[in-house]
């Protein structure tokens, strides 16, 4: 095969190769994307003076962040979110309305697999 064919082989599957990478970083990108959004939408929920909502808000989030979409730095933003929402319901006293009713309380997070990538 003459050089010129090796050089068009070779340019061929840079290119190739670089379009893959690409495809794949915006899929990644896109996907991040749908995560946070869903992210929002559970957190929304957290913060509802409806006790079925605040519940379905944090094990909603719990689930996400259980995703392999979830970097350490999501988990310590939804970590110091709750410890900041536990706190406020303390200092509070947790009674909603002027009634005795308790707000609740974010759940233990469970143990799941820690991502270490950004």
């Amino acid at each position: 095969m003459p050089a010129q064919a090796w050089v068009t082989l070779v340019v061929g599957l840079i290119a190739t190769a670089g379009v893959l990478a690409t495809w794949q970083q915006k899929n990644t990108a896109d996907r991040r994307s749908e995560w946070w959004r869903r992210v929002t939408w559970a957190f929304e929920r957290t913060f509802s003076t409806d006790d079925a909502q605040a519940t379905l808000g944090w094990k909603v989030l719990n689930t996400l962040l259980q995703s392999k979409l979830a970097t350490r730095g999501d988990s310590d933003i939804v970590q110091a979110i709750a410890e900041h929402t536990a706190l406020d319901d303390d200092l509070e006293g947790g009674a909603l309305d002027g009634n005795d009713q308790q707000r609740q309380p974010p759940p233990a997070p469970e143990s799941g697999p820690q991502h270490d990538r950004p």
